[in-house]
């Protein structure tokens, strides 16, 4: 290279290798000046949708030429488009542009033309591109970035191969000098966006640098200790910080060229949040725990209403915040009691009702929600003087500061509320504490829904689904409990309904049902409160008289149920008259629930070969009685299957006008016992058809031997 020329391809570097992209206005000057040109430039090139655009980034202009930095014709310029193709090509091929404009081709000039070169020219200030200028491409890690250049404004003039060969080592150095910028912007904005506190500090700890992650968590700033990091560079110190967040510092104390340490770096992991998740595990891990212990109780020992105190102890022991509390329940007469508590007395609170539709209630809210002692304050002004004194003497009332409500649901309705008490701040729940207790109200609804359903159970296992009374199972139960607890003092009452075989022959069964409702009500409204009445199946009732001293008691009470079971049924256009027979036994000592029920059955047995409608009482010789019948009804049954000890004695008919026999009248005879006896009996227990079917086979066998077809 001519050393005419103005400074050295050294000197254009030089700011280039020190300040790195920002030399790069300086580079230009030093290009401009050694080229001994009036304008150097640089331009990036952009390929968007197979579109080639170029736009001026930096420009030197000397004192004679017109800076275009500003020139919005040279900012996104289509290259092609606008007649530039050939430019794009030899740069793609990493060839130069160089030479006089004149001996550019036409389509190269309009931009020249439109910026009115030649007048300009002639006034001596140059406008892009000059008479003359090269230019060559720079490439970035393999791909086309962008193209230097420079222009002569005065002279028409072939540039060197030395001075393309020197514009070439500036752009080389100019490319690496892209790729360092490229790379340091790329590991800013890494800086930038992680999601790691990243900070510089001073010996005196003041910050130097933070990352966007820092300045968000920390706007105020925060103070790390540096000391232990600056006693021994080059080695990690960690630290651990809990303002607001819990954070794991890493500081390395970094020596200067003189060993002397000029800064610390700190680098930061957020643990809140690991932390946080950890506890909150821990904090579930122990409601399972807790309520495994629960249902544990539960499989040894039954379902039964002390269920709601292990739910209230457990939900206390799984939220710390709580230092007390109470479960409530929803009952039949509509308001919610109190059935567990800790820390209060819960037989005082057994005397308190909680009305749902009170102003400001505690059982009015649907999800959980924590109440402030502002709250009571509020609540305590509509409660009756009564109450108020209740809930004051039961415990720590007017001490507490928050109470945690969650309302337990069953079937979308509110059956019950868990409450757990603070007695020292407001805020005292957090959103866990609201999850677990929650979680506990969740698992009182499924038992509550379990008691429910076993209540239903036990109901129909116990009831009878027509009537809605309580069944034989449930009477005997009953009774042998009344024995043991009042021996003589009671009676047992069978009754049957005489007339219903002939409602179900007429109307059906569906009217039989009916009337046995009716018939059930009358029977449980004709009893004292302490009495009970049962059905044992079809038409029988039985009845538990307690508490008697003596059996004229008892027979004031079934001459009562005589009577309303004589009151006409009126059921559509018909009426109905039914009546009873009643059969009582008095209790005695020694005597268990099937022996007494089995003497009521022999007085109701005694009552209806009376003549129905009449009540009998048991003694001592029906059981023999009864011996005897059974003795009779089970010869008859085998003499009939035999055809032995049974016969027909015939009793002719005459005609007294004539004096002749007419017929004959077959009179069944038996072995053991004359026709009033045996014909009842077999009446009672259904064996007349077996009785008349033998009588006529016999009665027929004889008279076909008298006609000779037999």
């Amino acid at each position: 290279m001519d050393k005419s020329w103005g400074l050295g391809p050294s000197q254009a570097l030089l700011p280039l290798l020190r300040q790195g992209v920002k030399g790069l206005p300086q580079a230009l000057e030093q290009v401009g000046r050694a080229l001994r040109a009036h304008r150097a430039y640089l331009f990036r090139l952009e390929e968007r949708q197979g579109i080639w655009y170029a736009s001026q980034l930096s420009e030197w202009a000397g004192s004679d030429a017109t800076p275009q930095i500003q020139n919005p014709e040279l900012q996104n310029l289509p290259m092609r488009e606008k007649g530039y193709g050939r430019w794009l090509d030899r740069f793609l091929e990493d060839r130069a542009v160089a030479g006089p404009v004149a001996s550019f081709p036409e389509e190269e000039r309009p931009l020249l033309e439109a910026q009115e070169i030649q007048s300009l020219l002639r006034s001596q200030i140059c406008l892009p591109f000059g008479q003359s200028n090269l230019v060559v491409p720079i490439w970035v890690e393999g791909k086309l970035w962008g193209f230097l250049g420079v222009d002569d404004c005065q002279r028409i003039r072939e540039f060197a191969p030395e001075e393309e060969a020197f514009l070439r080592l500036v752009a080389e150095a100019l490319a690496r000098a892209l790729e360092l910028w490229e790379r340091a912007r790329g590991l800013e904005r890494l800086l930038e966006a992680s999601p790691l506190y990243l900070a510089r500090l001073d010996r005196e700890g003041r910050l130097l640098y933070a990352n966007a992650t820092f300045k968000q968590a920390f706007p105020e700033g925060i103070f790390l200790p540096v000391a232990k990091a600056l006693g021994a560079p080059n080695h990690l110190h960690t630290l651990r910080t809990h303002e607001g967040r819990v954070v794991e510092w890493s500081l390395l104390a970094l020596p200067g060229p003189g060993q002397e340490v000029l800064e610390v770096l700190a680098l930061g992991v957020d643990l809140t949040a690991k932390e946080e998740a950890e506890a909150r595990e821990a904090r579930w891990n122990l409601f399972r725990k807790n309520l495994l212990r629960v249902y544990e109780t539960l499989m040894a020992e039954g379902l039964s209403e002390s269920i709601f105190g292990l739910i209230l102890e457990a939900a206390l022991e799984t939220v710390p915040a709580a230092q007390a509390g109470s479960v409530t329940v929803l009952l039949e007469d509509g308001c919610y009691h109190f059935v567990a508590a800790q820390g209060y007395d819960l037989e005082t609170l057994r005397q308190v009702c909680l009305r749902p539709d009170e102003p400001l209630s505690p059982t009015g809210h649907k999800g959980a929600q924590v109440f402030t002692w502002k709250d009571l304050e509020r609540f305590d002004t509509h409660l009756d003087e009564r109450r108020r004194k209740v809930m004051e003497e039961a415990g720590r009332v007017r001490e507490i500061k928050a109470i945690l409500s969650v309302p337990v649901y069953l079937a979308g309705e509110r059956k019950a509320f868990l409450y757990l008490d603070n007695f020292e701040r407001e805020d005292a729940f957090t959103p866990l504490d609201l999850e677990l207790a929650q979680a506990f109200a969740s698992q009182l609804g499924l038992l509550l829904r379990r008691l429910e359903l076993e209540g239903q159970i036990q109901h129909l296992a116990y009831h009878d689904p027509l009537t809605g009374l309580p069944n034989r199972l449930f009477f005997l139960e009953k009774l042998a409990q009344a024995l043991k607890e009042e021996g003589p003092h009671l009676a047992v009452m069978y009754l049957d309904l005489d007339g219903l075989k002939l409602v179900n022959d007429l109307d059906g069964h569906a009217a039989g049902d009916e009337v046995i409702r009716v018939m059930a009500a009358r029977l449980r409204a004709a009893l004292r409160p302490r009495d009970l009445v049962a059905r044992q199946g079809g038409d029988e009732f039985l009845v538990l008289l307690t508490g008697l001293k003596t059996s004229a008691e008892a027979v004031r009470i079934a001459e009562r149920l005589l009577e309303v079971a004589r009151i006409p049924i009126a059921m559509g256009a018909r009426t109905y008259h039914l009546s009873t027979s009643l059969g009582i036994a008095l209790g005695e000592p020694g005597l268990s629930p099937g022996e007494l029920l089995k003497r009521a059955d022999l007085a109701l047995y005694r009552a209806k070969g009376e003549g129905k409608d009449r009540l009998a009482f048991f003694e001592p010789q029906l059981q023999e009685a009864l011996r005897q019948e059974m003795n009779l009804l089970e010869a008859l049954r085998q003499d009939l299957e035999r055809g032995e000890g049974l016969w027909l004695a015939y009793q002719p008919i005459v005609d007294l006008r004539t004096g002749k026999r007419v017929a004959l009248e077959a009179l069944v005879r038996w072995r053991l016992a004359p026709p009033s006896v045996f014909i009842p009996l077999a009446e009672r227990h259904r064996l007349m058809p077996e009785l008349g079917e033998w009588v006529l086979r016999q009665a027929a066998r004889l008279a076909g031997s008298w006609t000779g077809t037999a």
